[in-house]
């Protein structure tokens, strides 16, 4: 590339004119898959770097968009997301102080920044992550150590609510814990963890390794009961790992923090500020209450990385990952330059939108609300539809360009499924997006 400078000056007024003129645009331009890969062929002829970024911004999804409802992928704050370019060109690895001594120390301050906001105490540790998936396995893998040292020989058992996230069963699996050792709790009525039905497995089943409880749950949104969970973690003297990758944020809001209530008491949970805190991908992150339960769980020796004499700085110690990139700085520029107001706010705002999407659809003849939403996330169905119409009608709707949302699977049945993710949408866009699944 002739002149890198130029480029970058070129690109970054080319995705702030994107974003600032998306409404012109349809929420996805689609095109078949096999079209892309045509289109996108290395060996093809070669082009401008500006006009192969102009190509990419075109055909994405338009997350930026204030009729996208779908995924829960969040359009960035764009201080956030220019934010990246320093972190790349810096190109400074997390793992070691060494490598990034100022990425470092800002990664264990927004760590520290973020556990405070749970009430956790200083013992605690934690690290960014790629996302709740890493998230979750190393909360798994903390749990497994206190575990290992607490019970030797014994099988690890974990259990769950049938609604949690699929990447549970996935770390077990990688874990070594076979399916038939991870437990599924039904849901009740609000699609939380059944506690009771959680407490009568318990004593039922031999001792414990951990209970899973999700606060945001992927298909409703829903938040376990905690506080009773937290109790039953106690009597059975087990380990309580909360998959709150998606709602941990509402800690920020004294409006909305009542969600979480009991996660301070929890062992160890996961918090992607890359979905609620608005930060590009990927920025996860895990806590564990007890740091040392983190420490033993990746007990390695590594002379030519981890010196004596920096014992505790570097974050390699308590993390799978070598390479990592210096994601936090992100997270720790908005809230140095703008404080905590602004996530707040968005929070409160999508959670008020999703709030006015429910009261239509319940005002409405020809919508059924399947559930009542506790934040962002509203699964209701067009009467008269079987799954296979469900399906067909949300295609139709994305491939319009009018507006995204998806689907997901409740009760056996085909459901329409919001995220609302975009402080950009507003109420107009609720009822055109209503609008055109009449249409």
């Amino acid at each position: 590339m002739s002149d890198p400078r130029r480029f970058a000056h070129a690109l970054v007024d080319l995705l702030f004119d994107h974003v600032e003129s998306i409404e012109s645009r349809p929420v996805v331009e689609w095109m078949p898959h096999d079209a892309l890969r045509q289109m996108v062929r290395i060996d093809g002829a070669l082009s401008d770097p500006i006009d192969l970024a102009r190509m990419v911004a075109r055909y994405a999804n338009q997350l930026h968009h204030p009729s996208y409802l779908g995924h829960q992928v969040c359009p960035p704050f764009l201080e956030a997301a220019a934010t990246d370019l320093l972190i790349s060109v810096l190109n400074n690895s997390n793992a070691v102080s060494e490598m990034s001594p100022i990425g470092t120390a800002i990664e264990k301050e927004i760590v520290r920044w973020l556990a405070d906001r749970a009430g956790y105490p200083e013992t605690s540790e934690g690290t960014a992550v790629s996302g709740g998936s890493a998230a979750n396995l190393t909360g798994l893998l903390a749990a497994r150590a206190r575990w290992s040292r607490e019970n030797p020989g014994r099988r690890p058992r974990i259990i769950t609510s049938a609604d949690a996230h699929y990447s549970i069963a996935r770390a077990a699996a990688i874990m070594g814990i076979p399916a038939t050792d991870v437990l599924k709790v039904p849901t009740d009525a609000r699609h939380r963890m059944d506690v009771d039905v959680l407490d009568e497995l318990l004593q039922t089943q031999e001792p414990v390794m951990a209970i899973v409880a999700t606060s945001g749950s992927t298909a409703t949104g829903a938040f376990d009961p905690l506080v009773d969970i937290v109790a039953l973690r106690d009597r059975y003297r087990t380990w309580l790992h909360v998959d709150a990758a998606h709602g941990a944020s509402v800690l920020l809001s004294n409006r909305l923090s009542h969600l979480v209530n009991g996660l301070a008491h929890a062992d160890s949970f996961s918090w992607d500020p890359h979905k609620m805190m608005w930060m590009p991908l990927s920025l996860g992150t895990i806590l564990v209450r007890d740091g040392l339960w983190l420490r033993r769980a990746f007990e390695a020796d590594a002379p030519y990385l981890f010196h004596a004499d920096r014992a505790g700085e570097n974050i390699g110690e308590i993390t799978i990952q070598c390479s990592k990139r210096s994601d936090p700085i992100k997270l720790w520029l908005m809230l140095k330059s703008q404080g905590v107001k602004p996530f707040a706010d968005t929070i409160e705002r999508v959670t008020d939108l999703t709030r006015y999407l429910y009261e239509r659809v319940v005002a409405s003849d020809d919508f059924e609300a399947v559930h009542e939403p506790e934040l962002n996330i509203f699964c209701f169905r067009k009467r008269g539809l079987d799954s296979a119409q469900t399906d067909a009608l949300r295609e139709q709707l994305k491939r319009s360009g009018e507006a995204w949302l998806t689907t997901t699977v409740l009760n056996g049945e085909r459901v329409l499924r919001v995220t609302m993710m975009n402080p950009r949408t507003t109420e107009r866009h609720i009822d055109a997006m209503l609008d055109s699944l009449r249409g």
